[in-house]
């Protein structure tokens, strides 16, 4: 049995700690608590175990409405039907466990939180694949699935990010988090249509997405960690003592503690 479960187990999930350790090395300028990030990546894989049974039934309602042999089909079950669904859960997890946490005050701490709960989902999918289909199917994951999740995370934590600072106003910020959803969805169904079965003619296409992704997951990773800075500049903040520290408060002028 421990033989099993490490045959699973490290397939599975290496590719899933080499490219966390890759994103949380880049953060340069205040490295976040691991315990909480392991909190963000432990809740990124919970939120996905239902997200199969949702799959399940949107294919059904879908199947209503389209051809399951046309490529219409495929382009709606992959984005919305799929991507939809995986990327909803992971924007659920960052706006319940992160949005008003007290450690994501930087910048490149979206790319961070996003990307852990990107790849907290990719490790639970990956098991479950490696559990139904064997060790084989560990390495095509770990060059294509893993970082594709994450880059969809990056994004996702690009634009948490952005909605993040203080400078902007209400109606920015709700832009940014439909954008926080929207961006790596979009991302997501092309990556899931490209790959389905009916699209199996554009397989150097998915192969030069893939590339693609990666490049700009790396180009966005040492970018925002070469710009990182605070949301909040040099301003005090005061928690609220109603909250044990967990969300920040409104930013307090240096006078009034005076």
């Amino acid at each position: 049995m421990r033989a099993f479960l490490w045959a699973v187990l490290i397939p599975a999930l290496l590719p899933v700690l080499f490219i966390f350790l890759y994103i949380y090395r880049a953060d340069k300028n205040e490295r976040e608590p691991i315990r909480f990030v392991l909190k963000v990546m432990l809740m990124g894989a919970i939120f996905a175990l239902p997200c199969g049974f949702i799959e399940s039934g949107m294919e059904s309602i879908l199947q209503q409405y389209y051809d399951p042999e046309t490529i219409k089909y495929a382009f709606m079950e992959n984005t919305v039907g799929v991507a939809l669904i995986e990327e909803l859960s992971k924007w659920l997890v960052f706006l319940f466990f992160v949005w008003k946490s007290k450690d994501f005050d930087h910048t490149f701490d979206g790319i961070v939180y996003g990307a852990s709960a990107s790849l907290g989902f990719a490790a639970i999918e990956n098991v479950m694949y490696v559990i139904d289909y064997g060790t084989g199917v560990s390495i095509s994951r770990a060059i294509f699935s893993i970082p594709g999740h994450t880059t969809f995370g990056l994004f996702m934590g690009y634009y948490m990010s952005r909605a993040k600072m203080r400078s902007v106003n209400k109606k920015f910020i709700g832009l940014a988090k439909i954008k926080a959803l929207l961006i790596p969805t979009i991302l997501h169904g092309i990556y899931d249509f490209l790959l389905s079965e009916q699209a199996g003619n554009l397989t150097y296409l998915f192969i030069f997405y893939v590339i693609f992704l990666d490049i700009i997951s790396l180009k966005l990773i040492r970018k925002q960690s070469k710009k990182d800075e605070s949301f909040y500049g040099e301003q005090t903040y005061r928690p609220s003592p109603s909250d044990n520290d967990v969300y920040y408060s409104e930013p307090v002028d240096e006078r009034d503690s005076e």
